[in-house]
């Protein structure tokens, strides 16, 4: 990424949100001034991404640009190989991290791995399942388009016949406020 490049990025970004999607360490900056369109988005990471991020989808199609670093994308698909799991529906509640959860369906999703780093671009569709990890120091643009559904997917991994509930909004998850500020 050019040095112009970001400048002109930094120019435009505002309403930071911090441990963006339940990452530690994420923060998503608006790009110019989101619309019924779509919107622009800034991801950084200020470190290696360990923690692991629930199977889930978008209810927007999106396409990302790594402007800087790594990113690992696991695409998840529901046939008859790989791990069981639980399908859960996500309606959105409005805020980030606010969302009205109903149980679905039992099935099999394999995970299908993939990695990207700068000037490299992938995109999704909003009914693809994935989860991500992201590498210190990346930065990705990422390109959200208008909504096409009111919900979304999650997977919970099922052992032994019994749901293991790792979906969770943390309280430290989706902060308006400077990260490292007391609310």
């Amino acid at each position: 990424m050019s040095n112009l490049c970001m400048h002109v990025l930094s120019a435009m970004m505002h309403s930071p949100i911090h441990n963006y999607g339940g990452i530690p360490g994420i923060t998503s900056w608006l790009i110019g001034t989101p619309g019924e369109k779509g919107l622009v988005r800034l991801l950084m990471s200020s470190r290696d991404h360990q923690e692991p991020i629930i199977p889930h989808s978008h209810r927007f199609d999106f396409h990302c640009m790594v402007l800087s670093g790594r990113v690992r994308n696991i695409l998840w698909v529901k046939g008859t190989r790989g791990d069981r799991f639980q399908e859960s529906t996500l309606t959105y509640g409005g805020a980030p991290g606010q969302y009205e959860r109903v149980a679905g369906e039992q099935g099999q999703w394999a995970m299908h791995e993939s990695v990207y780093v700068e000037e490299q671009e992938y995109s999704m569709r909003a009914d693809e399942v994935h989860s991500i990890y992201f590498a210190r120091g990346t930065s990705v643009l990422f390109f959200e388009g208008p909504r096409v559904s009111d919900t979304s997917i999650i997977l919970e991994p099922v052992v032994d016949g019994i749901v293991v509930p790792t979906f969770e909004v943390k309280p430290w998850a989706f902060k308006l406020e400077p990260a490292g500020s007391e609310a």
